[in-house]
């Protein structure tokens, strides 16, 4: 069962399926990707979450179609927006670098080069209790309620984010000197970095 924290109400989710209650619009960072995609991402934040080996076992297999990240790492949604967009587009083309949509996000928001090392950096582990679930969708497609009611935790709201992001890993897993955020921001080096990865090498 997955609970709803609203912001001043908390909600308990019936089964697992996201309703409309007020103030719910919050709960989701919603982004349309590359035109010719035809594709949207979704993306949750979940706490408290009880069953990550189970969530973990899924994705791997394939049998739950998201993609499964560690918030710690993250600095704002616009960065996971930019790797899943990169996911997309190398699908429709036919050059994904993984097997799958879920593990190309993942490489796609590491620097490194090293798919394994990505993947482990980026992705949860089976002991995580916050994670933040990308979720792509064709045009008029909507499962998101199906695949959230697989969660055991709590849906924050996406601007709780920051709470969970570490500046200092960011700025490791990044490679980020502090003299370079005296001309840019946090948010714009980390994606400078993603767009650029292709030509680059860690």
């Amino acid at each position: 069962m997955l609970t709803n924290v609203g912001v001043e109400v908390k909600y308990v989710i019936g089964k697992g399926v996201i309703t409309n209650f007020p103030g719910s619009q919050k709960m989701i960072y919603k982004a349309e990707l590359d035109f010719d995609c035809h594709k949207s991402l979704s993306l949750f934040l979940l706490k408290d979450v009880q069953n990550a080996a189970e969530i973990r076992e899924m994705v791997t297999k394939g049998t739950l179609h998201c993609c499964v990240i560690k918030p710690c790492l993250i600095v704002h949604p616009f960065q996971i927006v930019i790797a899943a967009n990169k996911a997309v587009i190398s699908k429709m083309q036919d050059r994904m670098t993984t097997r799958t949509l879920s593990t190309e996000i993942l490489y796609n928001l590491s620097i490194s080069r090293n798919i394994t090392q990505s993947l482990m950096k980026f992705g949860i582990g089976e002991s995580d209790k916050t994670m933040l679930v990308s979720i792509i969708e064709e045009a008029g497609e909507n499962r998101s309620e199906i695949i959230l009611s697989h969660f055991k935790g709590v849906l924050c709201p996406i601007e709780e984010l920051c709470n969970f992001s570490d500046e200092v890993l960011i700025k490791m897993a990044y490679k980020i000197k502090d003299s370079e955020l005296e001309v840019s921001s946090l948010t714009d080096s980390i994606i400078t970095r993603i767009v650029t990865s292709d030509f680059t090498s860690v």
